[in-house]
């Protein structure tokens, strides 16, 4: 039996065993704020925008659109030095060293969980940068989908569940009220950190459970095809239910401006990056899934 598991014996909720479940769930996030005061000091630095650090020969990555068919570049929105994340990295969640950098496709601004998005959000990860430099765009990408140049800064912070996505660590029933008093009771404020860029903790959902959705698009299932599998279209569903607090949080982007610069994904919209806690350990971030929600 799961850590988690032993909370799936409540079907109902009461205020103490409601907190109870909520406080055990507690992770930490490192939330990632824009430096008004500094620039990037060094090339591999953590930072939002700018030139990722990579490759002279790295294959800048692009997306076909389904809408129009027209194959454009991603554009690169941040970049993650894992060894100046590690002192924040409470839960040691992360690889100890290496460099992971965030691309996502702006003109199309798919919303993800569609076969079709594929591609439009990728992650690469690299543990050795001997050689490395600074990546100039490539020339087709639009200016207008650059990405200036932030440094960041970061800090720890007690992260907890949203209630959209309580229902897949835990099969104890409540209502959105009771949930959210039992966290003002905790202190916290679920709008407090609703701008803020973040590793790792429990996503801001804005429209709903992703983690269900990366699961069913991770075995190729969309908007109830079942493919070839031979189980009944229930038994599936409960299977996913089952594996989808399997996924993680790894990064969430809001809204980046600076100077005369703004990007906001959607109407003050998010977009999130998940994978798998074992892929995550094994550093398959080739894995990932992405969903973008906004107002």
């Amino acid at each position: 039996m799961s850590f988690f598991d032993k909370f799936k014996n409540h079907t109902s909720a009461t205020s103490k065993n409601l907190c109870d479940v909520i406080k055990s769930l507690e992770k930490n996030e490192i939330v990632m704020k824009p430096s008004e005061n500094k620039e990037p000091s060094a090339p591999d630095d953590c930072k939002l925008g700018g030139k990722p650090y990579l490759s002279a020969d790295f294959e800048w990555p692009t997306f076909k659109s389904a809408y129009d068919g027209i194959t454009r570049p991603l554009s690169f929105f941040c970049q993650i030095n894992l060894a100046q994340v590690k002192p924040y990295d409470k839960d040691s969640a992360l690889p100890e060293r290496g460099m992971l950098y965030f691309f996502y496709e702006c003109e199309s601004s798919a919303w993800g969980f569609d076969p079709a998005d594929e591609g439009a959000a990728r992650i690469f990860f690299f543990e050795n940068t001997d050689g490395f430099v600074p990546l100039d765009p490539p020339d087709d990408l639009a200016a207008e989908y650059i990405i200036p140049e932030i440094a960041v800064e970061f800090k720890p912070h007690n992260s907890y569940l949203s209630f959209e996505e309580f229902e897949n660590y835990s099969d104890l029933h409540c209502d959105f009220e009771d949930y959210d008093k039992v966290l003002d009771n905790l202190g916290v404020d679920p709008d407090s950190d609703q701008d803020n860029h973040k590793l790792l903790g429990y996503a801001d959902a804005i429209q709903g459970d992703m983690l269900t959705e990366c699961e069913r698009v991770s075995r190729g299932l969309y908007c109830g095809n079942a493919k070839s599998y031979r189980n009944t279209p229930d038994e599936i569903e409960a299977d996913i239910a089952k594996h989808a607090g399997d996924w993680l949080l790894l990064l969430q982007l809001s809204t980046i401006a600076k100077d005369d610069f703004e990007w906001m994904f959607g109407d003050c919209g998010m977009l999130y990056f998940y994978i798998r806690k074992d892929d995550l350990a094994a550093k398959r971030f080739d894995k990932m899934q992405f969903a973008l929600q906004c107002c």
